[in-house]
């Protein structure tokens, strides 16, 4: 006796019908129909027939079939519509396309036709039709088909790892993964396999780790090319958003640092270009490609290997890149006067860029910086913190290649099979097959570097020098304040709308040594940052917000003659906290001053108790405007700060709050 078809569940969602125990879905075209199967299940073209014919009665053209074997052109020609199905295993990548990684690809079965190959990918992007079945690869290469093009590895190479499954796919520009083992030599012999059509248009994305990796190599392959070539500079992934960045990757091959300067044209014997950019900071304005407007007619120019501060109007260095590349940091040019109110944006700028690159940086003091501006430039230098740190999650989409059922699925013993029960079938194939992997990525974000793998602070065409390390500067409590006058009047004391250049400062080079001591940053994770804030009162615009909005000129500032008053963050769930780091703006142009403050901690953000008395500490332009409170660790949610003096303004002050554990 024959048996008819299988009679298994199935559920229909938007352009998927689902069979058998599964969720996955995928995205297709309008008009498509997916018909995903679970990885337990094997059914025939038979199984498949009424729930696929049901479910294709309103306006489908076609079915992607996400099983391979011999059911998709029975299906075909039963349903009289084409069927896509792949030979081989799937990945199912960020953005939606479909790549097998063995086999002979996807292949479209039309009604009473021979089956056509469409290719690797499904949907094919627009550049798959011009690559030739077979690319005649040179010796020494090896390349291997991924979703976003090629990935090329020197002949005996390890293989990096699976991030390159997760490329973005550009669907007009085919990528080519370099390995760290391809040479700028067989890069080029690589494209000189590929047609002209396709190399015109073709992306290089380097694998390396560190910022900058695959410059060099495609410098040299240019030069060796005679040709221009572009570099994606990074690996541009998805984001749990669906967007795509471009990341550097650390050591490990996890992604760490967006890079701004993403996309480079290296022309054959002259400078890198930089074609796309992302802002450094999303408040500037692009005034080209690589160039973004700052503040006092300065902009910052962005390269493939370094950002640049310039006075309007001045040529950005254009430095080949390094073997073994750091990232450079350059204010100003030399004859340059660096005005002192330049240092809080740029400080911003650098400090917020700067936070994770897992590369060392060179900090260039080209131009002409008072004692107060060598301060700040090495106060930036301080805040990149280097190599071990604490991990912090840099999550991204990922593709992760899961194994279609190869043998046919046994049915349970005794299970019935009539014909009448076909429009309750409902078969799967390879639920696995197409599962999209939301995936956190944990990079580390680096923590301090040694001596000689950190940030430099150098004079234009002297040694560089070393940073100096972390140390304790903290602001301590006082029993004096260093000036007694009061100003009722909004200004460095109180609130204003702009602050005046500071008087009487001298000019000198940024190699000179500086009287004023180290300003110390801290090593993250700051507890407080981008956190929600309350407050008892402010003064005029000056709300709580702005302590932890990462802006060092923004500030809060209490009602004035009401003390006390207070200001709190709030962390939003019980963390271990034992100090916490106040500053005000750093400038001049905010004169020293002792303010009175108290530390509770809460659980609840409703019964508080003390965790650091009241005590008097000072802020002075010298050292910072920095003040440091620790008290023993306790987990605490809501920190509040108490201000019940403050020797130059009647109202609490504060610019920025910093909290970490310990």
């Amino acid at each position: 006796m024959t048996e008819g078809p299988s009679v298994l569940p199935s559920r229909r969602l938007d352009r998927c019908l689902l069979v058998g125990d599964t969720t996955t879905t995928v995205p297709v075209p309008d008009g498509w129909l997916a018909v995903v199967v679970a990885a337990s299940l094997r059914p025939t073209a038979a199984d498949l027939l009424e729930p696929v014919r049901d479910a294709t009665r309103t306006g489908i053209e076609g079915v992607l079939l996400l099983m391979p074997g011999d059911a998709a052109g029975t299906l075909a020609g039963r349903l009289g519509l084409p069927v896509v199905a792949p030979d081989g295993e799937i990945v199912s990548t960020p953005g939606g396309v479909l790549f097998t990684t063995g086999g002979s690809g996807w292949w479209r079965h039309a009604p009473g036709g021979r089956p056509v190959p469409v290719g690797p990918r499904w949907p094919a992007p627009a550049w798959q039709s011009l690559v030739p079945d077979r690319t005649p690869w040179p010796a020494g290469v090896v390349a291997r088909p991924v979703p976003a093009g090629w990935h090329l590895s020197a002949a005996g190479a390890a293989p990096v790892g699976t991030v390159e499954l997760a490329v973005a796919v550009d669907p007009d520009r085919p990528r080519l993964l370099l390995d760290p083992s391809v040479t700028g030599d067989l890069l080029a012999a690589a494209l000189r396999a590929i047609p002209p059509a396709v190399r015109h248009v073709a992306d290089l994305v380097p694998l390396g780790p560190g910022q900058g990796a695959g410059r060099a190599v495609a410098a040299a392959a240019a030069e060796a090319l005679d040709e221009p070539v572009h570099l994606v500079n990074g690996v541009p992934l998805h984001t749990p958003g669906d967007t795509i960045v471009v990341f550097a990757l650390d050591t490990t091959g996890r992604p760490v640092w967006p890079e701004p300067a993403w996309l480079l044209r290296h022309p054959p014997g002259g400078p890198e270009e930089v074609v796309a950019s992302s802002p450094p900071q999303p408040a500037l304005r692009a005034l080209d490609p690589a160039t973004y407007a700052l503040e006092s007619g300065w902009v910052v120019h962005l390269t493939g290997g370094g950002i640049q501060a310039l006075p309007g109007g001045r040529p950005p260095d254009t430095a080949p890149p390094a073997a073994t590349p750091a990232y450079r940091v350059v204010v100003g040019s030399p004859g340059d006067e660096i005005n002192d109110l330049l240092w809080p944006p740029l400080s911003a700028l650098f400090t917020a860029l700067l936070t994770d690159i897992p590369a060392p940086v060179d900090l260039v003091v080209a131009g002409e910086a008072s004692s107060w501006g060598q301060a700040a430039a090495r106060e930036l230098a301080e805040r990149h913190p280097g190599g071990s740190g604490a991990a912090q999650p840099r999550p991204f989409v990922r593709a992760v290649p899961l194994p279609v059922p190869t043998a046919p699925l046994a049915l349970p013993a005794g299970a019935d099979r009539p014909a009448r029960t076909r429009r309750m079938l409902l078969v799967a194939a390879a639920v696995a097959a197409v599962l999209l992997v939301v995936a956190g990525i944990a990079a580390a974000w680096p923590g301090r570097h040694d001596t000689g793998d950190g940030v430099s602070i150098t004079a234009e065409d002297a040694d560089p020098q070393t940073g100096a390390a972390p140390g304790s500067v903290d602001a301590r409590p006082a029993s004096a304040s260093p000036r007694a006058s009061r100003s009722a009047s909004p200004s460095p004391g109180g609130p204003s709308g702009s602050v005046p250049a500071p008087s009487g400062t001298a000019s000198v080079s940024a190699s000179a040594t500086s009287s004023a001591p180290p300003l110390v940053l801290d090593a993250g994770p700051d507890l407080a940052s981008g956190r929600p804030t309350a407050e008892s009162s402010h003064t005029e615009v000056y709300v709580s917000g702005r302590i932890t909005d990462g802006n060092p000129m923004t500030y809060w500032e209490s009602g004035n003659n009401a003390f006390p008053q207070w200001v709190q963050v709030d962390l939003g769930t019980a963390t271990d906290v034992g100090r916490v780091v106040l500053r005000l703006p750093p400038s001049q142009s905010w004169p020293a001053r002792t303010q009175r403050v108290a530390v509770l901690g809460s659980v609840d953000g409703g019964a508080f108790t003390t965790l650091s008395g009241e005590a008097a500490y000072t802020f002075d332009p010298s050292s910072g405007q920095r003040a440091t409170i620790t008290f023993t660790p306790s987990r605490q949610r809501y920190v509040r700060l108490v201000f019940t003096g403050n020797t130059v303004q009647p109202a609490g002050q504060l610019s920025g709050v910093e909290i970490y554990r310990a």
